[in-house]
């Protein structure tokens, strides 16, 4: 969902606040002084009612940037976002008697399986829950989850605006939506998926305005890799990877990035416009986008793959974005997320933000993924029998206040004017937040027996590889692949 800029007033508003105030992350930012909105509830559509101090507690996970504090933050802390997610709970206290309480777990993969015990032991300890949408789905899957459009309490607009209309459309399943994004969060913001870019290497090597292109619908994948052809810099007999070296790529990537240029190219792997969600993987255009963005993953005079130069969790990823703000590379797609790391927020280049390219200058605009691994979702499990209407209740208010709180300073102020100083980037944010879409076949990793081999993995696996031959490995799959489909399908026609 497109996290917009509510009114004209508002920017003003805060581009003259001069209180400032210490991110979660240690770093100085300015406040737009929501304090004296805590009592503003014009606007909610529920019927003001006393649930009498009733806690919802939410599960969710630790470690991200905004993971617990866009649940419940504890205090007042002098940062702008965390301070408006204080204010949004202080509100729905305040004036609903529900109080929201969270719980966290360090790692998401035990998430859900605490809320299937809970389920199988009629346990309402959890009333809801937050963590990656691939951590969630297989709970849709299994029975586990409210259907959010069966829920006939009356406290949940789901068609407003505050409610991610995207995830909806793109994920639903005969009418079952068992995940929510929006204005109550931010981390589904973080997860979204960009190309950052070296304004400095574009000027000194004579390239073409990145921005121009994309306004004149001519930044496509061939584009991308031609003008990352004409940036290299090799100090010794083969490209190094390490920061240190000084050796310039064209492009840095990891393996997540050939997923996210399969959808920037509009090719997902599951079709849910019709009547029954269906694989499309083996589809002529599909194929072809594939074996574009693998010539352009395997150059690796110009590509600087990091997963090539040591696993994921051997510390690549970092020497890839330290590449960057090094200055050392042209072009590197990343979650938004990216830019609030120390590495980024210390960079002394200048750099911009784009959409991920089109697969040709035919499609008919951009769009944008996100990871499935961080991209934040409500959940509520169907163990909470007696505290469902206050969940519903407590959950459009967090939708609610956070569009009139909460996005104001995370999208218009932190993201948008801290984070990016030049108006082509707050263009840019706005076409890539307006154009994001869902995948099925990468948020329920269809096939995966445990061993990395469901439809989430199949690009990574090919590239891993450096294996082309993506017809005889979706032959070799592609039945495992809809058996899980269907049993989805399956369950989603349940009455």
């Amino acid at each position: 969902m497109t996290k917009r800029i509510l009114s004209l007033l508002l920017v003003v508003i805060m581009a003259f606040s001069s209180v400032l105030l210490v991110s979660c992350n240690g770093e100085e930012e300015e406040s737009s002084g929501t304090a004296s909105e805590v009592g503003d509830t014009a606007g909610f559509l529920n019927e003001k009612k006393d649930f009498g101090g009733e806690t919802i507690k939410i599960l969710t996970y630790a470690n991200r940037n905004f993971s617990t504090c866009q649940i419940a933050p504890e205090e007042l802390v002098d940062e702008a976002v965390s301070d408006a997610f204080y204010e949004r709970n202080a509100i729905i206290e305040e004036n609903y008697g529900i109080k929201i309480e969270v719980e966290t777990e360090d790692d998401q993969n035990t998430i859900a399986d605490t809320i299937r015990l809970n389920c199988q032991s009629n346990l309402d300890e959890y009333q809801a829950v937050v963590t990656g949408i691939v951590y969630m789905a297989p709970l849709g899957v299994e029975g586990f989850l409210y259907d959010f459009n069966s829920i006939d309490n009356g406290y949940l607009h789901l068609d407003k605006e505050w409610w991610d209309q995207t995830i909806m459309q793109d994920i639903s399943i005969n009418d079952k939506i068992w995940f929510l994004s929006g204005d109550a969060l931010v981390e589904d913001d973080e997860s979204t998926w960009a190309i950052y870019f070296n304004k400095e290497l574009i000027k000194s090597y004579d390239l073409e305005d990145p921005y121009q292109l994309v306004r004149d619908g001519a930044w496509t994948l061939d584009k991308m890799h031609e003008l990352a052809s004409k940036v290299h810099k090799q100090n010794g007999s083969t490209k190094s990877y390490d920061p240190d070296v000084g050796d310039v790529w064209g492009l840095l990537a990891q393996s997540y990035d050939y997923y996210a240029f399969m959808l920037g190219g509009d090719q997902p792997m599951v079709d849910n416009t019709g009547d029954e969600p269906r694989l499309r993987v083996d589809e002529e255009e599909n194929y072809n986008t594939f074996y574009t963005v693998y010539d352009i993953m395997l150059d690796d005079k110009n590509t600087g793959v990091a997963d090539f130069f040591g696993s994921w969790n051997s510390g690549v990823y970092g020497q890839k974005t330290q590449i960057f703000a090094n200055g050392n590379a042209l072009f590197m797609p990343g979650a938004i997320s990216t830019v609030s790391e120390e590495v980024m927020r210390n960079a002394e280049i200048k750099y911009g933000i784009l959409p991920m390219p089109k697969r040709s200058d035919l499609q008919d605009d951009y769009t944008t993924s996100v990871t499935v691994y961080w991209c934040s979702v409500f959940s509520i499990p169907l163990s909470n029998v007696e505290k469902l209407d206050a969940t519903c209740y407590a959950l459009e208010a967090m939708a609610f206040y956070g569009k009139k709180l909460v996005t104001p300073e995370y999208y218009d102020r932190t993201l948008t004017y801290k984070r990016f100083q030049d108006d082509e980037s707050r263009d840019m944010l706005d076409l890539i937040f307006r154009n994001r879409t869902y995948d099925l076949g990468g948020i329920f990793n269809f096939g995966d027996t445990g061993g990395g081999n469901g439809t989430l993995y199949f690009y990574t696996n090919l590239l891993g590889a450096k294996s082309n031959a993506i017809v005889s490995e979706y032959e070799k799959y592609s039945g495992a692949y809809q058996t899980a489909l269907d049993a989805l399908i399956e369950q989603a026609n349940k009455e």
